[in-house]
């Protein structure tokens, strides 16, 4: 039941974030990221860092994304930020985590997601070695010639018209809802999986548990010791940054620190499946490498928010099992209304791509 809550209060972020990610894909072009992103500066970053921001929050994709950029000629610092932006710094991330952890904790990420790309920077800057990235990029031109799965690199569909055009016409918004139930189709299952896991720790895992995992953040090792078990947690988990929201908040709601939490939100790029794509896309010894780096990044991101959220004061309440529980219950309030106009549109958005699929089998 704890599961299908989460569910039902995370069902319109998602929808929402979802609708929002499809109108930047459609209406932004991406293709030209490749070519800007070859510099090691930090201007070159910067661009990285914008274009994961207007990208899709799917782990999976973000992956498959960063090594075509970085295949196409951009630069390991400019790869990696734009993965950290698009599985950190996205809409549908940032509107999830405010429905199930609150306004502190979305507060954290973003912050934090800045952060991880300004620690990683300083990190590749210092310990890249060159030759066995530019031996991993020679490979992946001559292995994936094509953009590989599970994702490919552009946009579902492409446009010539304008923006305003696109918002305008009955073909711009047929090719916004196909690129929301292809982005969609790329979450769902890692969200689900979120939610199952989330209800299973509720209920079943007990607190004295998460107790004896996680130290009592009362100094700077206690910190660290909560965002290292944090990360492993994230890594160990299976699943992508979407699906870690709902199990970050049932690991909020069993006991573990605010940097335990937020370091598990931050390891989706880590975690057992990517990491085999990472081995996959880039060698065993820059996956290696990739994680060592991100580990590092991610722990050191995690202490720094849970210290500067502390001094602050932003860390939040706790919630019980029980207050818990009264959250996710079904009533007539905002979220109710919302999830009614959210699913409204999404069957909206499904009649203009079955309309637009009969259409193209008459032609």
């Amino acid at each position: 039941m704890i599961g299908l809550g989460l569910f039902y209060k995370a069902l319109w972020p998602i929808l929402f974030g979802v609708l929002l990610t499809a109108l930047i894909e459609t209406l932004i072009d991406h293709e030209r990221l490749a070519d800007i992103l070859g510099g090691r500066d930090l201007l070159t970053t910067g661009k990285a860092t914008a274009g994961g921001i207007a990208s899709s929050a799917c782990t999976f994709g973000a992956l498959s994304i960063t090594q075509t950029l970085f295949k196409k000629g951009a630069s390991a610092e400019a790869s990696f930020a734009f993965s950290f932006a698009s599985t950190n710094l996205v809409i549908e991330l940032g509107i999830l985590i405010y429905a199930l952890l609150g306004w502190q904790f979305l507060l954290a990420e973003l912050i934090g997601g800045f952060v991880l790309i300004s620690i990683m920077y300083v990190l590749v800057r210092l310990t890249l070695p060159k030759q066995l990235f530019e031996d991993a990029r020679k490979r992946l031109r001559q292995q994936y010639e094509e953009d590989p799965a599970p994702v490919a690199f552009s946009r579902q569909v492409t446009a010539d018209e304008s923006w305003s055009q696109q918002l305008t016409s009955r073909e711009g918004w047929s090719r916004i809802a196909y690129n929301y139930f292809h982005t969609l189709g790329k979450i769902y299952k890692s969200a689900l999986f979120g939610f199952l896991i989330a209800g299973l720790i509720v209920s079943f895992v007990p607190p004295e548990v998460w107790a004896s995992l996680f130290m009592e953040p009362t100094g700077l090792l206690s910190i660290t010791e909560n965002a290292v078990v944090g990360v492993l947690a994230g890594v160990l988990s299976f699943i992508g940054s979407i699906g870690n929201v709902p199990f970050a908040a049932a690991l909020w709601v069993s006991g573990v620190s605010f940097a335990g939490v937020i370091a598990c939100i931050y390891a989706d790029l880590i975690s057992v499946p990517i990491l085999n794509l990472w081995k996959k896309f880039f060698g065993w010894k820059a996956a290696l490498y990739i994680f060592v780096i991100f580990f590092s990044t991610m722990v050191a991101s995690a202490v720094l928010m849970e210290q500067l959220f502390s001094v602050l004061d932003w860390i939040p309440p706790r919630l019980s099992v029980e207050g818990f529980m009264s959250f996710l219950e079904l009533k007539v309030d905002f979220t109710s209304i919302m999830t009614v106009l959210s699913l409204v549109g999404t069957a909206v958005l499904y009649a203009l791509v079955r309309s637009a699929s009969r259409g193209d089998n008459e032609a």
